[in-house]
Parts: C-alpha cells; sequence; structure tokens
C-alpha cells in the first residue's frame, strides 16, 4: 500500500509538474505572441505611414511629372491659335481627306445651362486621332470667343501614329456670347481618369459616339445636336516628329500640309458651330472658307 500510494504521489507530482510547465510554455507562447503581434502591427503601422509618404510624395510627383507632359501652352502656340483663327482658307475644304467625316444628326438641340447651344468633345490625353483634331477645333472656337488656360502635350508613345504634339482642354475655360464649349479629357496620357462625363453626356457618347454604330471611340464632338465628328479631322501623320511649338509656326501657312489641314478642318468645324448659333458673327460665319465649307456641308444632308 505504502509503495503504491508513494508511487500515484510521484506520479501525481510529475504530472502536476508537466501541467504546470505546459502552462508556463503556453503562457509565454502567448505572451510571445502577442510581442509578435504588437511588432506586426507597429510594423504595419510604420509600412502604413511610410507607404502613405510615399502614396503622397507620389502624387505630387505624379502631378510634377505631369506638368512636364502637359505644359501651359506657350505664348507661341496661343498667339498662333490667335492668328489662325482670324483668317480663313480660301479654297473649299475637301471632306473626303476628314477620317471621320461630318454627320448630320436629327435630334434634340444640345443646349447649356446658360442657354447657348453646346459644343460637346469627348477625348483622351493620350489619343493620336485626338491629337489631330484639338488644333482646328481650338482655332474654330477661337473664332466665337477666347480660351484661357490651355496646355500642350502628346500622344501616347505607344500609339500609332506615336507622339503627336497637341492641346489639351484639360481645365482649360472657354468664354463666349455666341456658343457654349464642353471639352471633356476622360483619362490622360497614362490611361488614368480624368474628367467625368455627366448621365447626359454619357448617353449622347453611347449613342452618337462611333461613326460605324459600334463602341463609342475617341475623338466625339457633337455640334449642338446638329452635327457630330468621330474620328481625326484629317491624316495625324502629318504633324509626326513636330513640336506643338512647331505646329504653332505653320499651322498659318496655307501651303504646306499642317497648315492645309487645320485650316480646312477649322472652317469645317466654324461652319458646324455657325448652323447652330444663327451665323454669328455674321463676318465669321461669311468668310470664304467658312462659306465654302457651310456649303460642302449642306451636300451631306441632301
Amino acid at each position: 500500500m505504502t509503495t503504491m500510494t508513494r508511487t500515484r504521489t510521484t506520479s501525481s507530482g510529475k504530472k502536476a509538474a508537466a501541467e504546470r510547465i505546459a502552462a508556463q510554455r503556453a503562457a509565454q507562447q502567448r505572451a510571445a505572441r502577442k510581442r509578435n503581434l504588437l511588432m506586426a502591427g507597429g510594423g504595419v503601422l510604420a509600412v502604413l505611414v511610410v507607404i502613405g509618404g510615399i502614396v503622397i510624395a507620389g502624387l505630387h510627383t505624379k502631378k510634377g511629372t505631369g506638368s512636364s507632359d502637359v505644359l501651359p501652352a506657350s505664348s507661341a502656340v496661343s498667339q498662333a491659335i490667335a492668328e489662325t483663327a482670324a483668317s480663313t482658307m480660301t479654297a473649299q475644304p475637301d471632306l473626303s481627306k476628314i477620317v471621320g467625316p461630318p454627320a448630320a444628326l436629327t435630334g434634340g438641340a444640345l443646349t447649356a445651362s446658360n442657354g447657348l447651344p453646346q459644343v460637346l468633345y469627348v477625348s483622351a490625353e493620350w489619343c493620336p486621332n485626338c491629337a489631330a483634331t484639338r488644333w482646328p477645333l481650338a482655332i474654330a472656337l477661337s473664332r466665337f470667343g477666347t480660351f484661357s488656360g490651355l496646355r500642350t502635350t502628346y500622344s501616347s508613345s505607344t500609339d500609332q501614329p506615336s507622339h503627336i504634339p497637341t492641346l489639351s482642354f484639360r481645365n482649360a475655360a472657354y468664354k463666349s456670347s455666341y456658343v457654349d464649349f464642353d471639352g471633356k479629357e476622360q483619362v490622360d496620357g497614362d490611361n488614368k481618369p480624368l474628367q467625368k462625363l455627366t448621365t447626359a453626356e454619357n448617353a449622347l457618347f453611347e449613342r452618337y459616339g462611333s461613326a460605324t454604330g459600334g463602341a463609342p471611340g475617341y475623338p466625339f464632338i457633337d455640334f449642338g445636336g446638329k452635327w457630330k465628328q468621330n474620328g481625326e479631322a484629317y491624316d495625324s501623320t502629318v504633324l509626326s516628329g513636330m513640336t506643338p511649338d512647331q505646329v504653332a509656326s505653320t499651322m498659318s501657312n496655307a501651303t504646306s500640309k499642317p497648315g492645309v489641314a487645320i485650316q480646312a478642318s477649322a472652317d469645317v468645324f466654324t461652319a458646324e458651330i455657325c448652323s447652330i448659333d444663327g451665323n454669328k458673327p455674321v463676318n465669321v460665319c461669311t468668310a470664304t472658307g467658312v462659306a465654302t465649307a457651310t456649303t460642302a456641308l449642306a451636300s451631306l444632308t441632301k
């Protein structure tokens, strides 16, 4: 009996000791896990702070990088637009040269909240077709009002044709007594979102934003609900290898390829604007190039 009792006591002691050791180990493991969690939490917090700093720096860096890619238009560009707007072509624009020719719309008028007929432009800064089209559109609109805040940039270097010099309407302001302009650059050169379309604008883009009835594409211009333009206004490759200032130096030259293409397209856009604002101002809407463009447009509705 005594031996058995001693054995049981010894066994019980060993068991209790084992349980204490197990409990201590469990406590140590819990403490270790807690420390690890705290350390990990601190590490995560530190990483988040660093990432936050990187993101903030990245936003500023990206903004800075963007400002070198999308720069305020030089005085040479602004002056060239104004000078080219002051004159028109003397020959009839050749509409067959327009890749996405104008098309008449039969829906309701497109009017801005201020009551003026509106020109809606939907585009992307990476788009080479858009790159070519912005020049004549800016010239045409400058015959009815004034821009401020225009910028210059290039289309994507990975698209074809690549690196086409152009304007950007992002953050630009336009004032006119004749027509309203809503220029939406939906995405930037990296295909990141920029300006959102309203529900009504998106409905127009979805309905009319394709020349062939397929998916909407860039650029899309709605001239007051009366005319639409899909695709580039002329062959954008005539601007290949140029800088915005070089485009500016040649756009008023009606004997150069860029000058002929830009001025002819500007006259067509001007004629479309004249058709929605009551042919005002008269000196613009009756100018030789605009008058001949109006005749050419009339042939599209027959």
